[in-house]
């Protein structure tokens, strides 16, 4: 496989997100790319001709296609840059292509990570102690992304070069930051440290997380009342007030970037009434070539240098656009199938998803199975009933007694329909479940029930049930 195969495959799996900081990477060390304000089909040669998407920007391909007899095999890196930077001190200032590209840079800036959040925190605690910041530092260091301590005091004495008692009193320098439960080594501690930062120590509520953690984990809330020697009633309330507490702390503060859900299709009714696809066009930044440095090549006072140097970047420029394309173009076309395999679903929402699976849709394309896979994976599709993943309409299936083809969201949605009519008291087990279906004229295992319910969160039976 090719270099060229190989990004063109990874950017065809990869997120928009993912892709906006691949392009990043290529702005900032491709000065042939520019982010254009015309649409990406108009940029790489027409790549999305098979779907029909677009126009040919007919003076940029020639361009391509004239410099690609001339591309060197591969791409090495110049040792004297600076006759690059050289030619272009004389040339005009494109602000409008920089600030495209400044903008375009500053909308993907990151965010603090749990450990720099704290750490701010922890400054203030210390009064900037330069020991005490080090030590704490030291137990900041192994936190995970939940927030909770990933080592024994002894580690983290032994790493901070402390005595045992230094890295006690650290630990519980980082316990006190926010959000409470920060620091702690288990979800026992982590409840509790929650619990005594709101001086509940000695609670019904504070019993049941240090005594008797695994009993409401099960459900058994009568047994808690007889240990605990109260009402049934208190427990209820004291277990409301446990589930109140927030058992990973730290994602509150960690650096989870803030993934907006875009569309790359759009599937709509047209004004006259039939289907259509629209690809999003600022799901990716659209992409050219700068063609001030293009001009280069016919000048013959830029150096033999400067001239390789444009045309490997160039080549890299294009294999770049090339792959965005073909991204852009697959993914449309397996739109394009779902607009005929799914339209039940289309034209009357839930419970209309038909059996479909990657392997159809594939030989439908004449692509490979895997190709599929890559192109769907974390994408999503808008549709008239709302924002759905691709991979939500590749489904395996089931067929009623009387011939109707169901999925298996279809399933799941009945599932979830008699556990929500169920009597609270005598939740349904997932065999009384399995037969209710069955007299609806689906076979459907216990077993598939079991794994249908925990897919869509729904707890066993046993701790379904409510007591009174």
């Amino acid at each position: 496989m090719s270099p060229q195969q190989l990004q063109a495959l990874q950017i065809l799996q990869e997120t928009t997100l993912e892709l906006q900081q691949r392009i990043t990477t290529e702005l900032s060390v491709n000065p042939l790319l520019e982010v254009m304000d015309i649409g990406l089909e108009q940029l790489a040669g027409n790549p999305l001709e098979d779907s029909g998407l677009g126009s040919q920007n007919e003076e940029h391909a020639a361009q391509l296609a004239e410099y690609d007899e001339s591309m060197v095999e591969a791409v090495r890196e110049i040792g004297d840059e600076g006759l690059f930077r050289d030619a272009l001190a004389g040339m005009a200032y494109d602000e409008d292509a920089e600030e495209r590209r400044r903008h375009f840079f500053n909308s993907l800036s990151s965010e603090a990570t749990l450990q720099e959040r704290l750490l701010r925190q922890l400054g203030d605690v210390v009064q900037y102690d330069p020991y005490w910041l080090r030590v704490c530092t030291e137990v900041l260091g192994n936190l995970d992304d939940a927030g909770y301590l990933q080592a024994s005091d002894e580690d983290i004495a032994r790493g901070a070069d402390v005595s045992l008692a230094d890295a006690q009193r650290a630990v519980a320098v980082v316990q006190s930051l926010e959000p409470a439960g920060i620091g702690a080594r288990d979800l026992r501690e982590c409840l509790l440290l929650q619990l005594e930062r709101n001086r509940e120590q000695g609670s019904i509520a504070w019993d049941i997380v240090d005594q008797h953690l695994d009993d409401l984990a099960r459900n058994r809330l009568p047994q808690l009342a007889k240990s605990l020697d109260v009402e049934l009633s208190e427990v209820q309330e004291a277990v409301e007030r446990i589930r109140s507490l927030d058992p990973r702390p730290g994602h509150a503060l960690a650096a989870t970037p803030v993934n907006y859900i875009v569309p790359e299709a759009i599937i709509e009714r047209g004004q006259d009434g039939q289907w259509q696809v629209r690809m999003n066009r600022w799901t990716t930044p659209r992409l050219g070539l700068a063609q001030r440095y293009v001009d280069m090549l016919q000048e013959p006072s830029v150096s033999a240098e400067v001239k390789q140097f444009i045309r490997e970047r160039m080549a890299s420029a294009k294999t770049l656009m090339n792959a965005l394309g073909e991204r852009q173009s697959t993914i449309e076309r397996i739109a394009w199938v779902l607009v005929e395999k799914q339209e039940d679903f289309l034209r009357e929402g839930a419970g209309k998803l038909r059996p479909l699976t990657m392997r159809q849709v594939a030989e439908e394309l004449e692509l490979h199975e895997t190709t599929i896979s890559r192109a769907v994976a974390n994408k999503y599709v808008q549709t008239p009933h709302g924002l759905f993943s691709f991979r939500h309409f590749f489904t395996t299936g089931y067929e009623s007694s009387d011939g109707e083809a169901l999925s298996s969201h279809a399933i799941k949605e009945k599932i979830a329909a008699l556990i929500a009519q169920e009597t609270k008291s005598k939740p349904l087990s997932d065999q009384k479940i399995a037969d209710l279906l069955a007299k609806d004229g689906l076979t459907v295992a216990r077993r598939t029930v079991a794994k249908y319910r925990e897919e869509e969160g729904i707890p066993a039976a046993s701790l379904r049930r409510v007591h009174s």
